[in-house]
């Protein structure tokens, strides 16, 4: 979609400081889209984020809020639906992980990736869904991994939690159809992200072996697939499972 044709439609971004996140904002904004993304602890880089998408011409805005507190997300839906309407689409990003092998995996472990990758995806799209029925138009993205169709040793809780997004995916596409709101999973591989170059150098070079295509990917080409399956030219896209892993689970 052109920044013309987007001016005036907006986009919510949840955990949208860094990484993956971050690189959708930048991309929807760049697009033309005003984007609110979501950020949970840093202020500071919230703002930095804000000021430079606004020096470049575009726009952008930060809120607060713990996407695993419904709560909160409700009040999050209430304040920005009577500000801005209906969203465009919403990209429910926000994930984390606490890998351990299951033998060792505590309650508090398993509950926390399930509360901030999965109910928060839940508590967002519920809280926005129906005003997305009502303007009769719109785009839902779940940001999946490649976790959820491929083991890995380590991420019993986190592969779960983004197995059930897909699964969420495709149940809700069905449901939202006939209000012409679009549903997929996006279900990137290894990405080049602030979590990827923790990895230990020798490591590293292992994982890129593994990878048919030989590198990692980008947050770039994550987030053009996003604007892609969010624009007119995705518009007969709905319930599927976008991989994006250079071949690694293929």
């Amino acid at each position: 979609m052109s920044a013309t044709a987007s001016k005036n439609r907006w986009v919510l971004v949840t955990g949208g400081t860094r990484g993956i996140g971050r690189g959708i904002v930048e991309a929807f904004a760049a697009d033309g889209y005003r984007v609110c993304f979501t950020y949970r602890q840093s202020s500071e880089v919230a703002d930095a984020l804000v000021q430079q998408l606004a020096a470049a011409g575009h726009q952008a805005e930060g809120v607060c809020c713990d996407c695993s507190d419904e709560a909160a997300v409700r009040s999050l839906a209430d304040t920005l639906l009577t500000r801005h309407g209906a969203p465009h689409a919403i990209v429910n990003n926000v994930g984390i992980t606490r890998d351990v092998p299951l033998m060792r995996m505590s309650d508090q472990q398993w509950r926390e990736v399930m509360d901030n990758n999965l109910n928060s995806a839940f508590f967002v799209t519920r809280n926005f869904a129906g005003a997305m029925a009502e303007q009769g138009d719109g785009v839902i993205l779940q940001m999946s991994s490649v976790t959820g169709i491929k083991g890995n040793p380590g991420q019993t809780n986190y592969g779960a939690s983004k197995a059930a997004l897909i699964g969420m995916t495709r149940s809700l596409a069905l449901e939202m159809s006939r209000f012409n709101v679009r549903v997929n999973a996006v279900v990137p591989g290894f990405i080049e992200t602030e979590m990827v170059a923790e990895i230990p150098p020798a490591q590293l070079t292992t994982l890129r072996k593994g990878i048919p295509l030989r590198r990692l990917g980008s947050v770039k080409e994550v987030a053009a697939l996003c604007l892609f399956l969010s624009s007119a030219d995705g518009s007969y896209m709905t319930g599927q499972t976008f991989v994006i892993d250079g071949g690694l689970s293929a």
